[in-house]
C-alpha cells in the first residue's frame, strides 16, 4: 500500500503550505544560546556553601559537630514522617513536573548531526519537517566556525601582544577578544533567531543541502519515507511496553485473540441451547469435542493477515456523511509499515530495506518483500495530526492468523507537547533594546569564563546529550524535545478522543471482516465488551491531569482484553 495521505493532504512528515508550528520551535532551538549565569550563579552558591561548611567545621570542636548532626538527622527524619502522613492523607499538594534536561544552540546542532542524521536514516519524523531542522542546524554550525575563527584571532592576537611592551596586557587583550567572539555569535544568533520564530522560510530553508546532512537529508525525501519504523521494549516497574520509535508515548495495549470458526445457523443455535437446558449428558467432553475449536469448520472462507489488513485501511479511509462544518482540521492517514528492532536499524543494507519497504506496502506474500518473521512484522499506521502539527495520535494495529487463531494488537502512541525550553524560544526572540544588549554583554563575559573553566575541565557525557537519548540506537528529535507529561486538558481531551474514534473503528472494521467471511463473532464480541467496559486508554503518564485509569492515585480500574 502506498505512503499517502487522504483527502489530499500532504505525505507524513512533511507540512503544506510552511512550518507547522513544532518544525519552527525546533528550528529555532538550533540558534538559542544557554543562559549560563543563571547556571554559573548556582554552582558558585553551591561552592561557597561547601566552603563555608568546611571553614566551620575545621573552626568548632568535635562536640559541637556531632550535636549538629544530630539535630539535622532528627529534623531529616520528622520531614519524611509528615511527607508520608500526607501522602496517605491524600493532602499533597501536586507539584509540577520535572522536565528532562535538553540541550540548545551549538550543543543541540552537534547532537542532531551526531545522533539524528549521522546514519543516514533518521527515524520517522511525526507532526515537523526534519529537513527543515537540519538546515537550521547547518546554518547554526555556520555561526560555530565563525566563533572558531573570532576565538582563535583573539587567541593569536594575545600571543603576539606578549612581544610588545605592554607584554603584562595579554591576558586582558586574549579576554577582550573572547567576550568580543561571544557576544558577535550571539548577536547573530538573535537575528536568525527572529527569523525563524517570524515563520520566514527562505531565511532557514537553503537552496544548499548542507553536505554533512546530504545522507539524511536524501532518506528524508525517498518516497518509502516513514514506511519502515524501529521499536524498542521499554521495561518499566508497570511492565514492558513497546514503543515505535518517534510515535510518542506509549497509551493503553488492546489485545484481542479468539479461534476461528465457522458462525452456525439459526437451527443449530436453537438446538445447542436445547442440550444446554437439558445439561451435559455426560462427564467428560471427547477428543474430537476438544479439538473443534482449533478448526474452522467447512463454512469459514480462507482468508490472510493482508486480507483483513486491506479491509481494516479501506474501512478508516471510508468518509463517514454528513461532514460536520465545524470540525476542526486534522489530518488523517493510513498506511502500512514494516516494524524492525531498533537493535537492527544500523545493520540494514539497501537490499533490506527494500524488502521491508515492499512488505510495508504490500505484505508479506508479494515478491520480494522480507518474509523473515523474526526480522519484520507488517502493521497498520493510522494517524491523527492536529493542533498545527503539535499533537500526533497514532495506533499501531498488527493482524495475526496461525492454525486457525485470530490475534488483534492495537498499539496506541500519542507525541506529548514541545518541551518548555522549546517553548521559551518565542520569548527569547523578542529580545532587543540596550535592555537585551546589556544582559548580552553579560552573557557573553560569562561565556568566556566558561570557555577558560573548559580548559581544566572537559564536558561530560551527560553535558553533550539530552536527558532521554541514551546513547544508542536510533532516536527521535520530536520524543526527545517533548515533555514528560501531556499538560495541556485540551490536547489530552483531543488525542483520547482520536485514540478512541481509530480504534473503535479498526474493532468495528475486525468484525465486519469476520462477519463476511463467516466466522462466529460471539467470542470476539465479548472481547470488546471488556475493551469498552473498561476503557481503552490507560496512560499512565498523564497521571496529573485527570483521574483517570493507571494514573498515580487513581480509583479507576485500568482494563483490557488479552
Amino acid at each position: 500500500m502506498p505512503l499517502h495521505g487522504v483527502n489530499g493532504h500532504h505525505p507524513i512528515g512533511h507540512a503544506a503550505g510552511g512550518m507547522t508550528e513544532p518544525t519552527r520551535l525546533l528550528c529555532a532551538v538550533a540558534h538559542l544560546r544557554p543562559d549560563r549565569a543563571e547556571e554559573f550563579a548556582k554552582k558558585f552558591r553551591e561552592w561557597r556553601r561547601r566552603m563555608t561548611k568546611h571553614l566551620g567545621d575545621k573552626l568548632t570542636s568535635k562536640k559541637v559537630r556531632e550535636r549538629r548532626l544530630e539535630q539535622a538527622t532528627k529534623r531529616a527524619l520528622a520531614d519524611e514522617q509528615n511527607n508520608l502522613r500526607k501522602l496517605l492523607d491524600d493532602e499533597e499538594e501536586p507539584t509540577a513536573p520535572k522536565q528532562p534536561r535538553v540541550l540548545v544552540g551549538h550543543e543541540y546542532a552537534r547532537w542532531v548531526r551526531r545522533r539524528i542524521a549521522a546514519g543516514g536514516r533518521p527515524v520517522p519524523s511525526q507532526g515537523f519537517d526534519l529537513e527543515a531542522v537540519l538546515n537550521a542546524c547547518a546554518q547554526a554550525q555556520r555561526l560555530l566556525w565563525l566563533r572558531r575563527g573570532l576565538t582563535a584571532l583573539a587567541s593569536a592576537a594575545g600571543g603576539l601582544w606578549v612581544l610588545t611592551p605592554l607584554a603584562y596586557l595579554a591576558p586582558l587583550v586574549t579576554l577582550l577578544g573572547l567576550w568580543a567572539a561571544f557576544y558577535t555569535d550571539r548577536a547573530l544568533a538573535q537575528r536568525r533567531l527572529r527569523a525563524v520564530i517570524g515563520a520566514d522560510v527562505g531565511a532557514t530553508w537553503g537552496a544548499d543541502v548542507p553536505r554533512r546532512f546530504r545522507r539524511a537529508v536524501e532518506g528524508i525525501r525517498d518516497a518509502s519515507y516513514g514506511e519502515v519504523v524501529p521499536y524498542r521494549n521499554q521495561v518499566r516497574a508497570s511492565g514492558a511496553k513497546y514503543h515505535f520509535v518517534g510515535a510518542g508515548k506509549v497509551w493503553f495495549e488492546t489485545q484481542i485473540g479468539i479461534d476461528v470458526t465457522r458462525a452456525k445457523s439459526n437451527d443449530e443455535d436453537d438446538s445447542q441451547r436445547s442440550e444446554d437446558a437439558k445439561g451435559p449428558s455426560r462427564a467428560l467432553p471427547s477428543v474430537e469435542e476438544l479439538l473443534a475449536g482449533a478448526r474452522p469448520g467447512d463454512g469459514v472462507v480462507r482468508f490472510t493477515p493482508d486480507d483483513l489488513h486491506a479491509h481494516v485501511a479501506r474501512e478508516l479511509q471510508r468518509p463517514i456523511d454528513p461532514l460536520p462544518d465545524f470540525h476542526p482540521e486534522s489530518v488523517q492517514e493510513v498506511f502500512g509499515v514494516a516494524a524492525i528492532a531498533a537493535d537492527r536499524w544500523d545493520a540494514l543494507t539497501p537490499e533490506g530495506w527494500e524488502g521491508l519497504v515492499t512488505l510495508a506496502r504490500e505484505g508479506v506474500m508479494a515478491a520480494d518483500a522480507q518474509r523473515a518473521p523474526k526480522v519484520a512484522r507488517r502493521f497498520l499506521c493510522a494517524r491523527m495530526t492536529s493542533w498545527d502539527g503539535e499533537l500526533v495520535a497514532s495506533i499501531f494495529v498488527g493482524f495475526a492468523y496461525e492454525n486457525h487463531y485470530l490475534r488483534v494488537v492495537v498499539r496506541p502512541h500519542v507525541v506529548n507537547p514541545v518541551h518548555p525550553v522549546v517553548r521559551e524560544a518565542e520569548k527569547e526572540a523578542a529580545g532587543a533594546g540596550w535592555s537585551w544588549r546589556r544582559r548580552t554583554a553579560y552573557l557573553a563575559a560569562v561565556d568566556t569564563i566558561w570557555l577558560v573553566a573548559r580548559l581544566f575541565k572537559r564536558a561530560t557525557s551527560d553535558e553533550r546529550q539530552p536527558a532521554q537519548d541514551a546513547g544508542q540506537g536510533p532516536v527521535s528529535l520530536r520524543e526527545v524535545y517533548s515533555t514528560r507529561y501531556m499538560d495541556d486538558m485540551l490536547q489530552y481531551d483531543d488525542a483520547r478522543r482520536y485514540i478512541e474514534m481509530m480504534q473503535g473503528r479498526v474493532l468495528a472494521a475486525v468484525e465486519g471482516f469476520l462477519v463476511d467471511h463467516n466466522v462466529d463473532t460471539g467470542e470476539y464480541r465479548e472481547r470488546i465488551t471488556v475493551v469498552l467496559n473498561n476503557g481503552v486508554i490507560n496512560t499512565g503518564e498523564m497521571s496529573n491531569v485527570q483521574n483517570q485509569p493507571g494514573a498515580v492515585g487513581s480509583h479507576q480500574k485500568a482494563g483490557g482484553a488479552a
